[in-house]
C-alpha cells in the first residue's frame, strides 16, 4: 500500500507544497489545490540515455483540470542532468491521463515532476 499513502499524502497537501516519492521518482507539487484535484499514480522512466519519462494521472474532480508539468533529471547526488519547459497538461474529468516525454533520461538516473496549477 505504498502507493496508496503516496496518494493519500498528495491529497492532503491542500494547504502547501508537497514532496512524495513514487517507484523511486519524486513529485513536488507546489500548490496544493493541484495535489487536492490530481493523482500522481505512476511515474516510469527508461533506465537509458536519452529515453522517455511516462507520469500517470488521474483527476480526481468532476471538472476538466488543467496542471503544468516540468520535468527535471537528476543523477544519484541529486545533481541536474536535465529539465524540460514547463508544459500544460489537460486531464479530462475523472479520468486518467499519461503524459510522456522522451529523449530526456539518463541511465540510472531519478525524474522530478513539478506540478503547478496552469495559469
Amino acid at each position: 500500500t505504498p502507493m496508496k499513502q503516496a496518494q493519500t499524502s498528495i491529497a492532503r497537501g491542500i494547504g502547501g507544497s508537497k514532496v512524495i516519492e513514487i517507484n523511486g521518482h519524486e513529485v513536488y507539487c507546489s500548490q496544493g489545490r493541484v495535489c487536492a484535484e490530481v493523482d500522481v499514480l505512476s511515474i516510469d522512466a527508461d533506465n537509458s540515455d536519452y529515453g522517455k519519462v511516462r507520469v500517470t494521472f488521474k483527476n480526481r474532480t468532476g471538472d476538466s483540470v488543467l496542471v503544468k508539468i516540468k520535468l527535471e533529471i537528476k543523477d544519484e547526488n541529486n545533481a541536474m542532468l536535465d529539465e524540460t519547459r514547463s508544459e500544460n497538461f489537460p486531464i479530462p474529468p475523472t479520468q486518467e491521463a499519461t503524459y510522456e516525454y522522451s529523449g530526456i533520461t539518463r541511465k540510472n538516473s531519478k525524474v522530478r515532476v513539478l506540478l503547478n496549477a496552469a495559469n
